[in-house]
């Protein structure tokens, strides 16, 4: 008898839809925490981190990347269905197909990451122009709205949010509380922008979503939301899930 041969699906007594692996920075509480307010009846969420030094070296980012072999272990003794890697920034540092395309040869499973759920989110609305606010220092912002713009999109207005000054070297951005984050899509906002764009999955937007669309008249994304929705999708999970923005409930 194979010990390790991977039962079916529905004999499991949690996931038995499906489990997503996710991936984030060891800072991160955010889009674990969202990830499972998300999750329809079936669905469950594992998280393993990769550390991120950013006290220790020049290039975070890139350094915290050596220690994706070791998060692939563990996700591939938690046989999951999908992964989501959950990093929007990481992609201004190595492109996010070479990162979906290592995980999933790894592992033989799909893997989404945040960019490109949040490109495939863009193309889902249409939209080709978009309002960019975040947590993020000034070069981050910039390097981002390069990336956007080198995928054809017009980037309307792109402004970073600092409350703390943690923020500077890549801490607390799960700090920001909901009702900035209301203030800051507002103020990005113009007729424009088909979209705003909520960047940094650790920046809590959930609880904000239905009222700024409510109140804009257009999609409001966020990095958490769309990595989520892109590993449901990918996991054949098809629910329409209402409280979580236009982008769960329509797409």
């Amino acid at each position: 008898m194979d010990e390790f041969r991977t039962p079916e699906k529905s004999k499991r007594p949690y996931g038995n839809r499906a489990r997503i692996g996710l991936i984030v920075p060891s800072p991160n509480t955010v889009a674990e925490t969202e990830f499972w307010r998300m999750a329809p009846e079936g669905v469950t969420i594992h998280t393993t981190r990769m550390l991120l030094r950013t006290d220790q070296t020049k290039d975070p980012l890139k350094d915290m990347e050596q220690y994706l072999p070791r998060v692939l272990d563990e996700l591939r003794g938690l046989e999951v269905d999908v992964v989501a890697y959950g990093c929007t920034a990481s992609a201004l540092k190595t492109p996010h197909e070479q990162t979906r395309n290592e995980i999933a040869d790894e592992l033989d499973r799909p893997a989404v990451t945040t960019m490109g759920s949040v490109l495939a989110a863009f193309e889902a609305f249409d939209v080709k122009s978009v309002a960019v606010g975040s947590p993020y220092t000034d070069d981050i912002n910039e390097a981002e709205r390069r990336y956007f713009e080198s995928q054809g999109l017009t980037v309307t207005a792109d402004k970073g949010l600092m409350l703390f000054e943690a923020q500077k070297f890549g801490r607390h951005m799960n700090l920001v509380p909901l009702e900035a984050v209301e203030e800051l899509a507002e103020s990005i906002d113009t007729p424009a922008a088909e979209a705003v764009f909520l960047s940094c999955s650790d920046m809590a937007t959930l609880g904000a979503l239905d009222r700024l669309e409510d109140k804009l008249s257009k999609p409001v994304i966020s990095s958490a939301q769309a990595t989520f929705w892109g590993a449901l999708r990918a996991a054949g999970v098809d629910d329409r899930i209402e409280g979580c923005g236009r982008l769960l409930r329509e797409h």
